[in-house]
């Protein structure tokens, strides 16, 4: 039979425990804290159930994806345009590109296939209803 009366603090954590740690996937030990940031956003950002053991390897190959990509993006984005001038940075500033967007193609890649991309998350209709709903700039015919 139940207890009458408001719960206790220590009965209401007891039973709100469980619905408190959901087991989401924790990162692995050897990924880096920029890794890890990524991991955690993205795990965070799904249901507790999206991602298991078996989804491990994509994951960790996706941070590092994405952490790489960024790593580059800084570097492009430090590159003065004087060395440019030069056949070795122009040819480091192409190498540079060509990383990116090798790194890039290959985070696009998985996240299609850990289903986290907006396409594979929105429902088609909902999307073109939202789409349609806009609000759009008048004609130059119907402006008073």
């Amino acid at each position: 039979m139940a207890q009458r009366g408001r719960k206790s603090l220590a009965a209401t954590s007891a039973v709100s425990l469980p619905a408190l740690a959901e087991s989401r996937l924790q990162p692995s030990l050897h990924l880096s804290d920029p890794e890890i940031n990524v991991w955690v956003r993205l795990v965070n950002d799904n249901p507790a159930s999206s991602f298991t053991e078996t989804h491990r390897d994509m994951l960790e190959m996706y941070c590092r994806h994405v952490v790489q990509a960024r790593l580059l993006t800084t570097q492009i984005e430090e590159f003065e345009l004087e060395w440019l001038a030069r056949d070795d940075g122009l040819k480091r500033y192409d190498k540079l590109l060509t990383m990116r967007e090798r790194e890039v193609r290959s985070a696009s890649s998985l996240a299609t296939r850990l289903r986290i991309t907006r396409q594979a998350t929105a429902d088609p209709k909902t999307v073109g209803r939202a789409h349609n709903n806009l609000a759009r700039e008048k004609k130059p015919w119907e402006i008073d």
